[in-house]
């Protein structure tokens, strides 16, 4: 349950940003929409490249060290989304690569958690249920995307946000249309964030728990 809700916060902060991204990029910071793609690359690029970073320290330090590392930097990245003016672009860059260093714990901690709970679940039980624990995983990943869009778009629609008509030209949003958008990208995401980091805080299996739970597993296979 721990997991499911760490997951399900992770996973839906990453679906609020991207969902909004474009619309950030183009009509708040004032960038053409053929440069998005080179602000979703540095994130999922960077995110990429930290997994095997994320990996590593997680071998040494714990999976929850590395979830509350990985969430900090990119709860910052967050806030600095939200700060942002029209034109810095550079800046922009920087927190696109620091968001990726968090999206990146997203996309590993809570699946790497799950063997841990699977373990666990064998040395209560005595059955080996992967497929059960894998098959919430993957629905969350539905859910997550699901009520990720339904947020965006009340949010959208209650701020006066201007549909783009097919073909034409990107419209100039209200005042309105662009703190929404602001808050959708950083403030939200934000909030899920910070709910996921207090679930990880009482997640009850650390790096010594795990030790003794594969001890204990490996004695009773002896049996």
């Amino acid at each position: 349950l721990y997991i499911i809700g760490i997951y399900l916060c992770s996973w839906l902060a990453v679906q609020l940003t991207a969902s909004i991204l474009i619309n950030f990029v183009v009509s708040w910071m004032g960038m053409d929409e053929a440069a998005f793609p080179t602000v979703a690359i540095a994130v999922q690029g960077t995110a990429l490249i930290m997994l095997f970073v994320w990996k590593i320290v997680s071998e040494k330090l714990g999976k929850k060290v590395v979830f509350f590392m990985g969430s900090a930097i990119w709860i910052i990245a967050q806030a600095g989304l939200f700060l942002i003016r029209p034109g810095e672009i550079t800046l922009l860059y920087v927190l696109a690569i620091m968001a990726g260093c968090g999206v990146s714990v997203a996309y590993l901690i809570p699946w790497s958690m799950i063997p841990d709970v699977i373990e666990l679940d064998e040395l209560n039980t005595g059955q080996r249920r992967e497929g059960i624990f894998y098959s919430f995983m993957v629905l969350l990943q539905k859910f997550g995307l699901a009520l990720a869009l339904f947020l965006v778009g009340i949010v959208l629609e209650s701020s006066g946000f201007i549909e783009r008509p097919p073909g034409a030209e990107i419209p100039i949003q209200p005042d309105s249309a662009l703190l929404a958008i602001r808050i959708a990208v950083a403030p939200l995401p934000t909030v899920v964030l910070i709910i996921g980091l207090v679930l990880a805080y009482f997640y009850p299996i650390t790096k010594e728990i795990h030790a003794e739970i594969r001890l204990k597993l490996k004695e009773k296979n002896n049996e």
